[in-house]
Parts: C-alpha cells; structure tokens; sequence
C-alpha cells in the first residue's frame, strides 16, 4: 500500500494545480471564514440541521472503468497519445488506490462534519452542552459515517450531551425521496427535460477531449467521443473531494472543463430543482419541510426538549429543498437553459458537507425568531423579505404554504 500511494502522490505532484474550480457538487466544503455571532437580545435555543454527507471517494469504478476501456483499446490500436497515456497511468492508480472504498467517506469527509460540528458547538454550547440531539442518516454508508463524525465530534466537546442516531431504508421518503416517489420516478424516465439536456449537450460537449487521448486515427462515432469527454470531466472532478490533487490541463483547457461542468451543472438542474419543465423535483423535498416543521413546533410547544436535530442525506436531497423554499442561488426559473450555468451552480450551494441550518432563537419576552444558514452562511428566507431574523411564526406560515399547496 506504501509503494502505491507514493506512485500515486508522484503522478500528482508533477502537475500544478489549478487555477479555475469547476468541480461541481464534488467540489469540497469550503469552511466559512467568519463564525455568525447574533445579537444579544437573541438567545439560541434549537438548531434545525440538513445535511449532505461528506466528501468521499469516487461514488463507484464505473466512470474509470469506462474511461480505461477505450484508452486500453486505443492503446491496443496504436492511436494513443501521449496523453492518454498519462491519463492511463493516472486511472489504473486510482483503480488502485481505491479498491475496496468506492463511495466511502474518506479522511477530508470525516474533517469536513467535525469541523462543522465543532463550529457548531462554538457558535452554541449553551444549546449543546447538556442537550438531547436526536441525529438520523440515509441508507447511504457514508451519510451514516458523516452522522457519526459529526456527532463524535459534538460529544467529545460537549461532555453532558445526549445524543440518539439512527439510520436506514425507513428515512428514504425523507432523505433519499428520489428514490421512493413514484411522481418522481415516472418525471426521471420521461422525455420532459431529456429533450432539453440532449440539445445542449450535443451543442456543447467537446470532442476534442476525447481526440487528444485516443488519437485523430481513433474510429469512433461523435456521440462516443462526448460520452468519453464527459466522463474524463466526471473523473477528474472527483479528485479532490478524495484528497487528491490533479491538474486538468494536460486533458481539458478551462473552456472545455467548464463546459463540461455546464453540462453536469444542467443534468443537476433539471433532475433535481424547480424548472419551467416541471416543478416534480422540487416536490420531492415537501416530506422533508414537514418534518422540520413537526419536530421545531414540538420543541417550541414544550412538547419535546430537543436541542437539535440533525440530518444526514445527499446532494439530491438539499437540491429540490433549496429549490423549493427558493433559497437564493438555489432557485432559478427560465426557458433559455443554456442561461442555467450562469444562474444555478451546484459547487455554489451542494458542495460535499453542504447543510441548511434553522436555528432557533428566543427573546428576553418570549418572542421566537429564526435565522436561516446556507453552508453556515446567513441567508434571506423569505423572498422579497431581506431579513434574516424572521419571526417563527412567519416562517411556520411560509414552510407550511408548500406542504398545503399540494
């Protein structure tokens, strides 16, 4: 294992890093450079949290095997260019490197949920330190893993916590709906916004990615040669959310990873948000509301003395919430989609560990307002409503307008 990380790191080191971050949602958490301190006539109370698991390895081998099979054929065929070659050697160690941990959450994932937890204990120890926090994880693995990374963390900081986890198959219709909603489910199979992803794709996507691995003699149709493009880009972007880092220049100019990003960008965008296609993705995160809604009028009725509760999902899952609540950067109307990756960018609001945090304050009265955190950042709410600290009330009224509009 020590030979094969250090070939690995070799390969790596001899190309700089670079300049432009088109990453997309495999783009790592980008820490907050100032903690949010509220006023002193708030005092915090409970805190709402949804989040994505951390970043991790390549989801499976499929992409690199895809790859590996045409430069291995062109190898075979003499059309390999010296690049492709590189690219070779850069796939097979990476195969390597993570057999046995595809889709696993990796050392910077499990960093990435301490660090927030930590912030989060900074920000609000006299929520946390003697609290119930009630934490659940989607089916996922490394969802599972993240939950407990950031729980561990929060327990060794606040030593009279109580802290409950679960996870599993039961929580799908709330943190994995994509995968249990029939609505959906028949919206993902159809032509609706296929037929509108297939042009821009085939508008945008760069051959000559694939030509300057296999070569200009390398007989393979245009629709062979974009998928292999796409998939370059796709496994490229996951480097560094695995701890690598891996120049793109040798395979993609700028131009071309950022449209390859666009491209990615715009498969997130239609599957997942709001459209004037359909709003059905969006919809997916209505079960999602309800339950933040039930368990915060629980804590606020005195019903239950929770100090947080905490979710732990996907990129898939926040996507159609910040689409349905219309989080700014979140949500985006238009019929012009090649406009989308100037509008919606998914490496602005899902990198890996993103979260939506409500965090509940009370006044020295009774009075409840909340504050809304996009990646620990305050964000408005409500639209047309600049405020960032919103009586419970209205913001009660706001989520639930989405719960009743069905």
């Amino acid at each position: 294992m020590r030979k094969l990380l250090l070939s690995i790191a070799f390969i790596f080191s001899i190309l700089p890093l670079r300049a432009a971050d088109f990453d997309g949602s495999h783009t790592p958490y980008p820490v907050p450079q100032a903690i949010t301190v509220q006023p002193d006539s708030l005092v915090p109370f409970y805190i709402s949290h949804i989040g994505r698991h951390g970043s991790r390895f390549p989801s499976s081998a499929s992409t690199a095997k895809y790859i590996k099979f045409y430069l291995d054929f062109a190898d075979t065929t003499g059309t390999i260019t010296p690049t492709g070659r590189q690219l070779l050697d850069v796939i097979n160690a990476t195969m390597e490197y993570c057999d046995g941990r595809w889709g696993d959450l990796d050392s910077l994932g499990i960093s990435e949920q301490r660090g927030i937890a930590e912030r989060l204990y900074t920000k609000y120890p006299e929520v946390l330190d003697s609290g119930i926090v009630e934490a659940i994880a989607s089916r996922s693995p490394r969802s599972v893993m993240s939950m407990y990374a950031f729980t561990h963390r929060l327990a060794q900081l606040a030593s009279k916590i109580e802290i409950s986890t679960s996870e599993g198959d039961r929580y799908s219709p709330l943190l994995r709906p994509y995968d249990v909603n029939e609505k959906y489910l028949s919206f993902r199979s159809s032509q609706d916004w296929k037929a509108e992803y297939d042009k821009y794709y085939e508008t945008v996507c760069p051959l000559s990615v694939a030509r300057r691995l296999v070569g200009k003699q390398f007989e393979a149709s245009d629709d062979a040669l974009r998928e292999l493009s796409l998939s370059v880009y796709s496994f490229l972007s996951g480097m560094t959310a695995m701890g690598l880092d891996i120049d793109h220049s040798p395979y993609c100019t700028d131009e071309e990873y950022e449209l390859l990003w666009s491209i990615d960008n715009l498969h997130h965008y239609l599957l997942y948000s709001a459209t004037t296609i359909s709003t059905v993705p969006a919809e997916l995160a209505i079960p999602l509301v309800e339950d933040i809604v039930e368990a915060a009028d629980r804590v606020v009725e005195g019903r239950r003395p929770v100090a947080a509760n905490l979710r732990f999902a996907h990129a898939e899952t926040l996507m159609p919430l910040l689409s349905l609540l219309q989080i700014k950067g979140g949500y985006y109307l238009t019929h012009y989609f090649d406009q989308v990756r100037l509008n919606w960018q998914d490496y602005a609001i899902v990198p890996m560990a993103a979260n939506l945090q409500f965090i509940f304050f009370k006044t020295s009265s009774g009075n409840i307002y909340v504050r809304t955190d996009l990646n620990e950042q305050p964000v408005p709410l409500i639209p047309g409503n600049p405020g960032i600290y919103l009586p419970w009330n209205e913001v009660r009224d706001y989520l639930l307008n989405f719960i009743l509009a069905i």
